[in-house]
């Protein structure tokens, strides 16, 4: 995340996904497309495109959950070693997987998918970085050893839990050199074709995305796994949660992406829809832009989160579909930290803003995306903050639009999601 989120106000959501009868070889979803930027792997970073990705490239190693706790897997790579110093890992590449098009996945992908993607310096790009590999010296670190056998090599020892689940990252999904370099134009590496297409080894092949419509895959029959049972996934465009159950109901859907709470609580009674809740990985949480106005006093700063009553948020607005976790690392996650030490106290956060100088509050703006649940969210956060004098203008915008000016750091306040970039 980036530097400026020093506030965060942040609870785990349960992903619901709600289901109708599945149509014999298509499956169709209703979800809020709008928040698509970019389905490259190198460049992706919002939770559905993810999503998408991850059914369109496979990576060298994957993860699942083992004893309750998200552990990395070996996929494009059948397995690995790491040197005595643990600053060197080599990976042995399965053979004869083939990409949609046709070409060997080889060494020669890998290290290319990898060099591509810091090259091309998209949000995700501080990743690798982070475990000392960079454009500067990826030459060094990220090395072709034969056609199926890569090393990745580092300035010192780091964790295998990190090193392995950064490379989980939707970034890690290899792409077809080939196919990609056919389509570079000025030598931006593929990347406005692969915006829309796909040059991947995995399960789907990326058919269509037509903006603010829909986007369809299509099953790969050669998949080295075998050819999916499902031959096309549409997603359809409905942002409106209304309509995205609407459309469940009348069986014009087999999957609710983005319902809320209370349509769940509603369909349960409906025999013909089964509902699935699990645990996300995603995140809920708002931020604020450290360098703006009041927000630059770390006073201010703190008594928002005194004035937030995250207990209501859970209860009221989210109908127990959540959790609370005040930090970014979520349960499930070696990590987690089970504490919460924020509630809400209002008299503390008065007290807060009088001492830095904002006794009677301020007026802020507050953006976040068009779906139902945010701005309900949204309206309680508002209805929070007033309760200290802090007027709060809910500016609702599509992802799209929302999350390139938040990511130039161009917003005052912003409620948000975020799923961890990697499991570490």
């Amino acid at each position: 995340m980036k530097r400026v989120l020093l506030f965060i106000l942040i609870f785990a959501l349960a992903l619901s996904l709600v289901g109708a009868k599945i149509p014999k070889d298509t499956l169709v979803i209703a979800a809020n497309t709008g928040i698509l930027i970019t389905l490259d792997p190198g460049a992706v970073y919002e939770v559905l495109g993810a999503v998408i990705v991850g059914a369109l490239y496979d990576k060298l190693v994957d993860f699942e959950v083992v004893n309750g706790t998200l552990t990395p897997v070996p996929e494009l790579a059948e397995r690995w070693e790491i040197s005595e110093d643990g600053k060197t890992y080599t990976f042995y590449l399965r053979k004869g997987i083939k990409f949609s098009s046709g070409n060997e996945l080889t060494a020669d992908d890998v290290v290319f998918s990898f060099k591509r993607y810091l090259l091309m310096g998209k949000p995700s790009s501080w990743l690798l970085p982070e475990i000392g590999i960079n454009k500067d010296n990826m030459d060094e670190t990220i090395r072709k050893i034969d056609d199926y056998t890569v090393q990745l090599v580092f300035d010192k020892p780091y964790s295998p839990n990190i090193v392995l689940g950064i490379l989980t990252n939707s970034f890690g999904g290899i792409v077809d050199k080939k196919e990609v370099l056919k389509h570079e134009v000025n030598g931006d590496l593929g990347e406005k074709w692969l915006t829309d297409h796909s040059a991947g080894s995995g399960p789907y092949v990326l058919v269509s995305w037509e903006r603010n419509q829909h986007v369809i895959l299509q099953a790969n029959e050669n998949y080295w796994k075998g050819a999916p049972r499902i031959k096309r996934i549409i997603f359809r465009d409905v942002p409106e949660t209304t309509n995205q159950r609407l459309m469940l109901e009348k069986g014009d859907v087999d999957i609710a992406w983005n319902l809320i709470p209370q349509d769940l609580e509603e369909l349960k009674s409906n025999p013909d829809i089964k509902i699935a809740t699990f645990p996300g990985h995603g995140n809920e949480y708002v931020a604020v832009n450290c360098g703006w106005g009041p927000f630059k006093d770390p006073r201010v700063r703190l008594a928002i989160k005194y004035a937030i009553n995250y207990d209501e948020i859970i209860n009221d607005v989210m109908l127990g579909y959540a959790i609370k976790v005040q930090g970014l690392v979520l349960k499930g996650y070696q990590c987690y930290y089970p504490k919460n030490p924020f509630k809400q106290d209002i008299e503390k956060a008065k007290k807060l803003l009088a001492e830095a100088g904002y006794p009677n509050g301020f007026e802020v703006e507050l953006m976040t995306t068009d779906t139902d649940r945010r701005k309900n969210e949204a309206v309680k956060i508002q209805a929070d903050l007033a309760k200290i004098g802090i007027k709060v203008n809910v500016v609702i915008m599509k992802g799209s639009q929302m999350y390139p000016k938040y990511r130039k750091q161009g917003h005052q306040m912003v409620l948000a999601g975020w799923g961890s970039d990697y499991p570490d």
